[in-house]
């Protein structure tokens, strides 16, 4: 492969993944839910902040709901 090639597929991975990281945070925040990521040498929760995120009770702690399973 040619060094331009190698540099086109890299990008297009790239361009992949932040499509998938951002459907990632779309949908924890539309369901109210937070992710957990590694950066840095720690582990951290993230809460997206989406206006509809509100919801009484455990319905969007993903701890709660497997609890209830």
């Amino acid at each position: 492969m040619k060094e331009q090639e190698i540099l086109e597929m890299q990008r297009l991975i790239d361009e992949g993944v932040r499509r998938a990281q951002s459907r990632l945070w779309q949908r924890a925040g539309a369901s109210n839910q937070s992710l957990v990521v590694f950066r840095g040498g720690k582990i951290l929760e993230m809460v997206p902040e989406v206006e509809h995120n509100f919801v009484d009770g455990n319905e969007g702690d993903p701890l709660a709901r497997r609890k209830q399973r």
